[in-house]
């Protein structure tokens, strides 16, 4: 399974883009755990593992499964 900086990196986006500028795809349910821990751009999503993640109050594996999804779905060349 790719690391979050490999899905980060396959994404072709620079470190400091904003998750909500190109994560659009995702709920509230995702994006506010991640807002509560100052993960606000690629980048600093990029730094943390599943675990570091899965730590956060309020994200559980569903909602990695869907953070996971999103970046695969704006990767370049995914259909």
């Amino acid at each position: 399974m790719p690391s979050m900086r490999d899905l980060v990196t396959q994404t072709g986006l620079p470190d400091n883009t904003p998750i909500l500028r190109v994560l659009s795809g995702l709920t509230w349910h995702v994006l506010n755990p991640l807002a509560d821990a100052e993960i606000g751009t690629l980048g600093a999503l990029a730094q943390r593992t599943d675990d570091d993640l899965l730590a956060l109050p309020g994200f559980g594996p569903r909602r990695l499964d869907a953070l996971r999804a999103e970046l695969r779905r704006i990767a370049p060349g995914k259909d």
